[in-house]
Formats: C-alpha cells, structure tokens, sequence
C-alpha cells in the first residue's frame, strides 16, 4: 500500500472513531482560537451527517420551555446562581465583556490573514461533500442545529429577564446588568 492511502485510511478510523461521541459544549459563544475553528472544520462532516453531536446544556432546555418564568428563589442570591448557569452555557454576557484595546493596524492585517486562512479551510472542507443541505436535511443535522439556535436563543432571553428583574430587585451584578460609568459622549447634554 502506498504511503498515502494508509496515511488517508488511517486519518478516516480516528475520526469514524469519534463520530459517535457527543461532547458537552460548555460555552457556546465563546470566543474561539485558530486551533479550535479549525478543528470543527475538520469534524463538520460529521455533523453534517449527524454522527457528531454536540449536547444542548439543560439550562438552556429549560430555557426554551419557558423563558419567563419567575424563579422561585427570586432573592439575589437565587437570581446569580441561575444567571452564572446561563454564562456558563451562553460564554459572558454583552455587560460583562470587557472593552478591548484598539489594534494597530498590523494587528488588524493579522487578525484578517488568520479569518481568511481559516475561512478558506472550512470553506474547502465543506464543500467536500456534495448536496451538503440535502445531507443535513436528510441526516437530522440542519433539525439539531436549528434547535441549538432556538436554544441558545431561549438562553439570552431567559438571562436578560433574570438581570431585568435583579436590576428591579436593586440586586449587585450579576443578578442585574454591570454598571459602567458613562463616557462624557454618552452623557445628556445639560440646558440652560
């Protein structure tokens, strides 16, 4: 055999050896590095056959049965042990992000070169399959995803209700949205 064929046999087990393997995803808009992006281009064949699956986080079920409800611990303390379960799911909310430095412009160039070269492999292992959105239809993959996305939907809502009602409460963060103090361009002009 030629040294190809078993490098190419032998890449195929160690992932037909994965596929069946559900994996807990701990935060789901986290930011995520060149090595991981690549990675999940890598298996996105497998889930674009539904071998690969990723698990929804139980907060994020409940979430999408009832986004409103009212805890039944409505204390602060209740509200910031639901509302840290969510960002642990969901990755930190928009209030907790902290404002990043601006970038120079070698900075910026370098960021566009790795979004790029990344792009450009998923792009190509993607379109390996052919009928890729027949195969997702067919295979249950585009139903998973679509109920990921309706779950982490449910997730933001549920949060954003659990801080309204924290910050109604007069609760510290992160039971309400962090407070910030404002810029003066964010400031109200005051008339005379």
């Amino acid at each position: 055999m030629s040294g190809k064929f078993c490098t190419t046999l032998l890449c195929l087990a160690a992932l037909t050896s994965t596929s069946c393997v559900t994996h807990e995803a701990t935060q789901i808009n986290a930011p995520k590095s060149t090595q991981d992006r690549i990675g999940n281009a890598v298996v996105s064949p497998l889930n674009d056959f539904n071998l690969m699956q990723s698990d929804i986080p139980a907060v994020l079920i409940d979430a999408v049965s009832n986004p409103y409800l009212v805890p039944h611990d409505g204390s602060c303390k209740g509200i910031i042990e639901q509302v840290q379960l969510l960002d642990t799911a969901l990755g930190p909310d928009l209030d907790a992000l902290t404002e990043s430095k601006t970038k120079t412009d070698l900075e910026k160039g370098g960021d566009f070169a790795e979004n790029e070269a990344v792009g450009s492999v998923e792009r190509t292992i993607q379109g390996v399959i052919p009928f890729r959105s027949w195969i997702r239809r067919l295979s249950g993959a585009e139903k998973r995803s679509k109920e990921f996305s309706t779950a982490v939907a449910a997730g933001v809502v549920r949060r954003a209700f659990l801080k309204g009602m924290g910050q109604e409460r007069g609760c510290d963060a992160p039971a309400a949205p962090l407070r910030r103090p404002l810029s003066p361009s964010d400031q109200p002009a005051i008339q005379k």
